[in-house]
C-alpha cells in the first residue's frame, strides 16, 4: 500500500509519515518459557508543533491464546480459542520520536534521483526516542520508568536500541508493511541474550 505524505507535516517529520495516526491491533507476550500470551495494543503516533512525534501506547494482557505467528500457514485462517478474554492493562507508554540528521557514508543527491519509494530512494535518518512506560508491578503498585533508545529512520522502518551500561538492554523494530504496522520489542532474557518480549500487528484505527 503507497504511503501518502501530508504536506502540511514538518519537513522533520517526512521520514515519520508512515507511522503517523492512530493503530490497534494484537499480538503476543513472550515469557521466555516458549510460552506466550495474547496482547491487545492501541498507538497513537501525533505530530507536534515542535517537529516531534507523540507517541502514546497501552498495551493491554488478554486472558486468552496468543495469535498465531505470521510465518505460520494458519495465521490468518484460524484463531485459537480459550480463555476469558478479559483484559488487564499490562503498560502505558508516552514519550516523543526526534528525527535527526542524515547519518553519514549516504549519497543524498543519489537518493533524490532515484525512482520514488525504491530501496535506492531510502536514506537514513538518526533517531531518538524518549519514552515514559507506567504499569502494574507485582505488589499491585504503579512503577514507571523513562528510557532513551537511540537508532536509525530508513524508509518505512525504524530500529531502536536501548544502552544501559555499556550493554543493550532491549531493541526495537518497526515496519509498516502490506499497510500494517509490525513490530517487535526484545529484551535479554535469562541467558543474557536478546530475545523477543512483545510482537504486534496493528491495522489503522
Amino acid at each position: 500500500m503507497p504511503i501518502t505524505l501530508d504536506t502540511s507535516l514538518p519537513p522533520s517529520l517526512y521520514p515519520l509519515a508512515w507511522l503517523v495516526g492512530s493503530w490497534e491491533g494484537i499480538g503476543a507476550l513472550h515469557d521466555g518459557d516458549d510460552a506466550s500470551v495474547r496482547i491487545e495494543q492501541q498507538l497513537t503516533c501525533t505530530p507536534q508543533e515542535d517537529g516531534t512525534l507523540a507517541w502514546s501506547c497501552r498495551t493491554y494482557r488478554v486472558d486468552a491464546p496468543a495469535p498465531l505467528p505470521p510465518d505460520s500457514a494458519f495465521a490468518r485462517s484460524h484463531s485459537p480459542a480459550g480463555g476469558t478474554g478479559e483484559r488487564s492493562l499490562l503498560h502505558r507508554e508516552s514519550g516523543v520520536l526526534r528525527v535527526g540528521d542524515l547519518l553519514p557514508g549516504q549519497d543524498e543527491q543519489a537518493a533524490r534521483a532515484a525512482k520514488p519509494g525504491s530501496a535506492a530512494s531510502q536514506l537514513s535518518y538518526a533517531l531518538s526516542a524518549q519514552l515514559q512506560r507506567s504499569g502494574e508491578s507485582s505488589d499491585s503498585s504503579t512503577v514507571a520508568a523513562e528510557e532513551i533508545w537511540q537508532g536509525e529512520a530508513r524508509g518505512p522502518r525504524i530500529q531502536l536500541a536501548l544502552g544501559e551500561r555499556g550493554a543493550i538492554a532491549g531493541t526495537r523494530m518497526i515496519g509498516y508493511i502490506s499497510g500494517r504496522l509490525m513490530w517487535l520489542w526484545e529484551r535479554p532474557g535469562a541467558d543474557g541474550e536478546l530475545a523477543p518480549y512483545l510482537s504486534v500487528e496493528l491495522d489503522r484505527a
